[in-house]
């Protein structure tokens, strides 16, 4: 089985009797959207024991402060030329345990295993919670670009990025658009990557709904806030690039990645208009938008 994200292959092998691979978010990347830049295989094990960590760093952490909505820890490690992703599930009825997954990028190699709570068949999307998040962020960077938390839309060969904390207005005015005739690229999270030297937004395979592969270039990039009024603002330099990189995933560990993550996001937001967007949740916003490509 093929997977396609943005510019990455992923060529899923199951590897273990016990596992039954159900495609549910990810049901529609199953054709590339664009030529793919990178192959991954990716090996599905299912074991008692899981292999050992010991002779790796632990660089990151992400613990959960609720069980119902992230029922779930997870830790990134680094050594021996690999990242290693490692998530201990909370919830005594979950049917894993725990998994450990090694991504090699020079073999484009990910060896994924998964201790199980049951001897039954374990039915999985092979890009399940939250393995499929925290992997795609590897390979994004990996493959020269990153995500952001951002909803993005596309009408009439203009196509706009809406970005800000959770809460904040991404799926509202993603629905505006919609109701004015957009398609949705996405209204959480995008995958921004540069085709023939201009950057674009994918969508990527989200947990409560499916969708088919989109992609876009992108116009401008919108800073959210909620506002009694609609306010637009362009905004220029570092300021401007700096808060729109407080809204990337940024699970990166080292000077390297971080610099290079660093490189990219400007070079994203020195070559795309910026505005603060303060808006009232109805259809004047869009009109405004709309106006500014007149």
């Amino acid at each position: 089985m093929d997977l396609f994200l943005g510019p990455v292959k992923l060529t899923v092998l199951n590897k273990s009797n016990q596992l039954v691979f159900k495609l549910l978010p990810s049901s529609g990347y199953t054709k590339p959207i664009i030529q793919s830049s990178a192959h991954y295989k990716c090996h599905y094990h299912t074991t008692n024991n899981l292999p050992p960590v010991n002779s790796y760093q632990k660089k990151l952490t992400g613990e959960s402060t609720d069980k119902e909505m992230m029922p779930y820890n997870w830790h990134i490690l680094y050594g021996n030329g690999e990242i290693v992703i490692n998530v201990d599930y909370l919830k005594q009825n979950e049917a894993i345990e725990e998994l450990v997954a090694f991504v090699n990028n020079d073999k484009k190699e990910i060896n994924i295993w998964i201790k199980p709570t049951t001897q039954e068949a374990l039915i999985i999307d092979p890009l399940f919670q939250p393995l499929g998040s925290l992997l795609m962020v590897y390979l994004a960077y990996y493959t020269g670009g990153f995500l952001i938390h951002a909803s993005g839309v596309t009408l009439n060969h203009h196509s706009f990025l809406f970005t800000a904390v959770s809460g904040t207005g991404k799926s509202t005015m993603a629905g505006l658009w919609k109701k004015a005739g957009a398609d949705v690229i996405n209204d959480d999270r995008l995958w921004l990557h540069k085709v023939n030297g201009i950057w674009h937004m994918f969508n990527t395979p989200m947990v409560f709904y499916a969708q088919t592969p989109k992609k876009s270039k992108i116009d401008g990039i919108f800073l959210l806030k909620q506002s009694k009024t609609n306010e637009l603002h362009q905004l220029t330099g570092l300021n401007a690039s700096m808060r729109v990189m407080a809204n990337c995933i940024q699970h990166f560990f080292n000077q390297e990645m971080t610099q290079e993550h660093l490189d990219r996001v400007l070079d994203f937001t020195t070559n795309t208009p910026i505005y603060d967007c303060g808006f009232k949740p109805d259809g004047e916003i869009v009109e405004e938008i709309r106006g500014l490509m007149v």
